[in-house]
């Protein structure tokens, strides 16, 4: 058995191991592993006991490949999902058409965000090979379908295109989110006067020739590329790399409408944005609507992915993988995180629901605040309204290997506290546990774990997890009650910097909050999600370096040193400078003021340094944990 805590001993044999005997299997083939490594997660489906199948031999540490699919991110050649593999159909993503006059009205009296009755697109025409080729560019956003009490039941991406009667949308669910089900949602309250129509593209229970990719990677030049060379090639027939291009526009989407010679046709939607987080990935996602009843070409391009001499191309990872990658991006997930479709206080899949709005969730960009009458709007606006906040925010909470061992993990199951034999019941996080402030006794409660990823899928010693956390000012308010604080392991003191001397990192209130699970032995801290960095920059600003990919883990120790840095070196013979350099013609006030500007420079460094030493002095504290 692999000890998850001494792997960097071992990690270049195990790293020849990889590329030998650790590529992806056909995705449309999974294959379960009969038996799982002791200490290892179980993931399944949000709404079945169903284990999530692997691309890889899920008998190999998690680890190892989590460093798989991370190398693959940073690489060349990126990574594909297929969300419409039958292999899992309970994580697939459904397509809804909605087209008619009313299908602007339709939708925004149904989806948080605004569609406009029309759009400004453009249509091309080509023919080649005897084809007649339509290229229309359409406009790509996300919005909200809610509950009436304004809960978020998943986060819906829409491609909507112009017509000679209004728009014709394309809904495309979450994963996990069947398109048949959100048919049965919408359709009920469909009124002729609603002059709709809407159609169900990716069918739950029956065979479908559309398929769903995304090409997933650290940058959007090797997603393009992996998109091109993998699709471009089946539809040779249509010389479609002719007249191929992608969106200009963040927003935007271009449909490909391909005719066959029997009249019918295929259709291509590419859009630029992936089913996780964008704070860590790039991408782009395509639909093929294959109308036709020839070759089925979406196969033929998951064929040539997934075939063995393809050495360059996107490498296909299960929902296992991207499971862990969702949860590590903190990405909200339909049935874990989004459950407003379910009843108050239901137990789904034997676990107690905890419903949350958008506003909770980092959904922000998915709500027109300026916009009225559309399902759960009254839920949302009261929490606009609410001077305390939201109730609750999603956080990631790690739980490293270090601190805990497990039950399994080694043969003695009893830990010794004061010399007396106990038994060892610090346990793997599941979904809906709860977890309080370390130290607290149980006292401060600080929220509920609502999605855990694989141990170890992040190729670090570690369990991943996202959680809904309580106002923050109610827990510090306790925690200072109880003579508790945050202890970071950094040089920074928030009240020590009103004076500016130095621009802090934006830290989360709770950020590196030591947390106990409620069996009272599992250990670990919160983290703010990665995105919310950004939350006031614009999208160029906030998009993702390659170096970045996947590294959500605060990287303040590191700011803090290039801060200390940059520390001044102001003495005394800064103001004999100034002596010399002060004509007669300056006033007594004006070197007065050089003369205090100077004093507050040479206070700033003594404060740098006192600084310094207190970033030491937590730097050995840390080392003494460790050792």
């Amino acid at each position: 058995m692999i000890v998850f805590k001494n792997y960097h001993l071992t990690y270049t044999l195990l790293l020849l191991l990889l590329l030998l005997s650790l590529c992806p299997q056909k995705a449309r083939s999974f294959q379960l592993s009969r038996s799982t490594p002791r200490g290892a997660t179980q993931l399944f489906t949000a709404a079945s006991n169903e284990p999530l199948p692997s691309a890889y031999d899920k008998s190999l540490p998690a680890f190892l490949r989590g460093e798989a699919v991370r190398s693959a991110l940073k690489s060349g050649r990126g990574v594909l999902v297929d969300f419409t593999s039958p292999s899992c159909a309970l994580k697939n993503v459904g397509v809804v058409m909605v087209s008619g006059e009313g299908t602007s009205g339709f939708l925004n009296s149904k989806l948080s965000n605004s569609f406009p009755n029309k759009i400004k697109g453009e249509t091309d025409k080509y023919d080649i090979n005897g084809f007649k080729i339509l290229v229309e560019k359409g406009e790509m956003k996300q919005a909200g379908l809610l509950s009436s009490k304004g809960h978020v039941i998943d986060v819906l991406t829409t491609c909507s295109f112009a017509t000679h009667c209004g728009l014709e949308t394309y809904v495309i669910t979450s994963p996990g989110h069947g398109g048949s089900q959100l048919f049965e949602r919408m359709n009920p309250f469909i009124f002729p006067l609603d002059k709709v129509k809407i159609s169900d593209i990716c069918p739950f229970d029956a065979p479908s020739r559309s398929r769903v990719l995304t090409f997933i990677a650290s940058e959007n030049e090797v997603a393009r590329r992996s998109l091109m060379d993998s699709i471009l090639p089946v539809f040779k027939n249509w010389q479609l790399e002719s007249i191929f291009s992608f969106p200009s526009r963040k927003n935007g989407c271009i449909r490909y409408t391909l005719p066959r010679n029997n009249g019918q046709s295929v259709e291509l939607v590419v859009w630029e944005q992936t089913v996780l987080s964008t704070s860590v990935s790039k991408g782009y996602t395509v639909l093929i609507s294959d109308k036709g009843d020839e070759e089925d070409l979406g196969l033929e391009v998951w064929d040539r992915i997934t075939a063995e001499d393809n050495i360059y191309g996107p490498i296909a990872i299960g929902p296992l993988e991207y499971e862990t990658l969702r949860i590590e991006g903190g990405q909200p997930a339909f049935g874990f995180e989004m459950t407003g479709h379910l009843k108050d206080n239901e137990k789904y899949n034997g676990r107690l629901i905890t419903k949350a709005s958008p506003l909770e969730l980092h959904l922000d960009h998915i709500v027109d605040q300026n916009k009225g009458c559309y399902q759960g709007q009254e839920g949302v606006a009261a929490l606009l309204k609410n001077k305390r906040g939201v109730p609750r925010v999603l956080y990631s909470a790690i739980f490293p290997d270090e601190e805990n061992s497990y039950i399994g993990d080694n043969q003695e199951e009893e830990a010794l506290i004061d010399n007396d034999s106990i038994p060892n019941e610090t346990k793997l996080p599941q979904v809906g546990d709860s977890f309080y402030v370390l130290g607290s006794n149980k006292q401060i409660k600080v929220g509920t774990l609502t999605s855990v990823a694989e141990r170890g899928g992040t190729s670090k010693p570690e369990t991943v997890a996202l959680a809904l956390v309580l106002r923050a000012q109610s827990i510090l308010k306790k925690m200072k009650d109880m003579d508790l604080e945050i202890e970071r392991d950094t040089m920074f003191d928030i009240n020590d910097l009103e004076s500016g001397i130095i621009s802090p990192p934006p830290f989360d209130p709770l950020d590196g909050l030591q947390v106990v699970l409620e069996n009272g032995m599992t250990r670990g801290y919160l983290r703010a999600i990665r995105s919310r960095k950004f939350q006031n920059k614009s999208e160029e600003e906030s998009d993702v370096s390659k170096n970045e990919m996947l590294q959500y883990h605060s990287n303040a120790d590191q700011e803090m040193e290039d801060a200390v840095k940059e520390k001044s070196s102001v003495g005394d013979k800064d103001v004999d400078k100034l002596n010399t350099e002060t004509d007669g013609t300056d006033t007594k006030e004006q070197l007065m003021k050089e003369v205090e500007r100077l004093a507050e420079a040479k206070r700033k460094a003594e404060k740098i340094e006192m600084l310094k030493k207190r970033a030491e002095e937590a730097m050995n504290r840390r080392q003494k944990r460790k050792d």
